[in-house]
């Protein structure tokens, strides 16, 4: 591995770098919208803020191979922004949920408990039987809780009422990135329209991108199957479901503008401007073909998929500048928009005096004043000596901000994956099943989105034809799929 001095001679970020393993497994905000401060019918008015630092227990899951300590900066930082005293039970992510799960049972919980996705079963069923406190009619009094993009909110929303506090995350991480040098070698810009884009991907095949004069490139890499939901966006197809005029829910496969998408992919096949083994190829073994001049294009999380590219030139000492383009026909799809965030139970805060205390330090961290600090840090840490830094994702898993959730450098690759995160995000289009929880969904899931993966790949490789496409979709309606329409359908009226 090179240095980081080599690593910022590319214009990344060390914080993008040390963030990377934690973001390529997954783990989304946009611009926050104000809200007044009045008191709630029937809650009492706000009290002034505590003097001192407000006393907060919590249960917190790590990324890293060992907790951040409760004298290291990251909770140190975060108290003294929040103005808080922290007691946090950290817990390893692997045995995360099974610790979750044993201190619900036992009642014995601290005052806010962080949970990674609170549309589990468990969870919901404690949200249900009035174990957490609802802080919708609380939200009034306390400003900056209100400052959350209203999509992230409402992705959070159970049976319409908000439990749960924000551990926000991009909207959108998925983008086009593009080597630009190749754009450049074959006299073309960052595609904006699907035409454009197959013509990228065309002369990336066509037209000696990396001038070796060999034929021996294509233009788009896809890997494991993962086909980019992103690009059926791009033809208008809805974001996993649509709900129509009826309140009826109707899958993305049963849209003439999924199956135009379909038909992209496939022609993209025929004519090679994709890879062929694309259905098998695993991930890292895919990846080697963009960094040693096979193919100029993927589509992918670019937070922490261009600093990993840039990394992996380093070491193979085949430097390239990157770009990432705007979203193809001005569209792309949501996602969440958050990891989780906090639910604050009533066994261990009892009163409303002791639930506004609480509330008063996550208030304060969403502060513009509190985002400002949070951004300071990151950057200051990014200056620090690697063997000096702490890891920016344990901050994160920390904080109910969206404050450092985009790249908070200021090299050029930086300020580009930032406002390009954010100009995703401003076009994104959501998922209307998000935060729903189908029974039959839940019982059938890995059936029936089999099904339709096995279809897609299919038709794309010309296995199948229309009919072929038609014929699975039916079936994927019978095993299951229309009860699940129609389960969602009644949980979106309640929602």
């Amino acid at each position: 591995m090179k240095s980081k001095k080599a690593v910022k001679s590319m214009g990344i970020s060390l914080t993008a770098v040390l963030a990377i393993s934690a973001l390529l497994s997954g783990c989304s905000t946009s611009d926050s919208t104000t809200g007044t401060a009045s008191a709630s019918p029937g809650i009492s008015a706000s009290p002034a803020a505590p003097a001192g630092p407000v006393k907060v227990s919590m249960l917190n899951v790590y990324l890293s191979n060992t907790a951040p300590k409760a004298d290291g900066p990251v909770v140190k930082e975060t108290e003294r922004i929040s103005n808080a005293k922290l007691d946090i039970t950290y817990v390893p992510f692997n045995v995360y949920s099974e610790k979750l799960n044993v201190t619900m049972t036992s009642g014995e919980m601290p005052q806010t408990i962080m949970v990674e996705n609170p549309f589990i079963t468990s969870v919901l069923n404690g949200v249900r039987s009035g174990m957490f406190w609802d802080i919708t009619p609380y939200l009034n009094d306390y400003p900056n809780l209100k400052k959350y993009d209203s999509k992230i909110l409402n992705n959070l929303a159970i049976d319409g009422k908000y439990y749960v506090i924000p551990r926000p995350r991009p909207l959108v991480r998925l983008g086009t990135i593009i080597r630009k040098d190749w754009l450049d070698n074959v006299g073309l810009s960052e595609p904006k329209t699907v035409d454009e884009f197959y013509n990228v991907l065309k002369a990336f095949k066509e037209k000696d991108p990396d001038k070796n004069g060999v034929n021996d490139t294509y233009g788009l890499m896809i890997y494991e199957n993962n086909i980019p939901a992103d690009m059926f966006a791009w033809f208008g197809a809805p974001n996993n479901w649509m709900v129509d005029k009826n309140g009826s829910f109707i899958k993305d496969v049963e849209t003439k503008e999924y199956r135009e998408g379909l038909a992209f992919l496939r022609k993209l096949y025929n004519e090679e401007l994709m890879n062929k083994n694309f259905a098998i190829v695993v991930r890292n073994e895919a990846r080697k073909d963009l960094y040693n001049n096979k193919v100029g294009l993927s589509i992918e999380s670019i937070d922490a998929v261009v600093p990993f590219y840039y990394l992996q030139m380093a070491d193979t000492k085949n430097n390239y500048p990157m770009t990432v383009s705007p979203p193809i026909n001005g569209k792309t799809f949501a996602a969440s928009g958050h990891y989780g965030g906090a639910l604050i139970p009533k066994t261990s805060v009892k009163t409303e005096k002791e639930l506004r205390e609480v509330l008063t330090y996550f208030n304060a961290q969403n502060s513009d004043e509190a985002k400002t600090e949070f951004v300071r840090i990151a950057q200051e840490n990014d200056k620090r000596p690697a063997a000096e830094q702490f890891n920016i994702d344990d901050l994160k898993n920390l904080i109910t901000t969206d404050a450092i959730v985009y790249p908070t450098g200021t090299t050029d690759t930086d300020t580009l994956l930032k406002n390009r995160m954010k100009e995703y995000a401003d076009v994104s289009i959501l998922d209307p099943s998000m935060g729903l929880i189908s029974p039959t969904q839940t019982e059938k899931d890995a059936q029936l989105k089999t099904i339709l993966t096995d279809a897609r790949t299919q038709y794309i490789m010309g296995k199948i034809d229309d009919a072929g496409f038609d014929a699975a979709v039916q079936q994927w309606k019978k095993i299951g799929g229309d009860q699940v329409a129609k389960e969602l359908a009644e949980l979106y009226k309640k929602k």
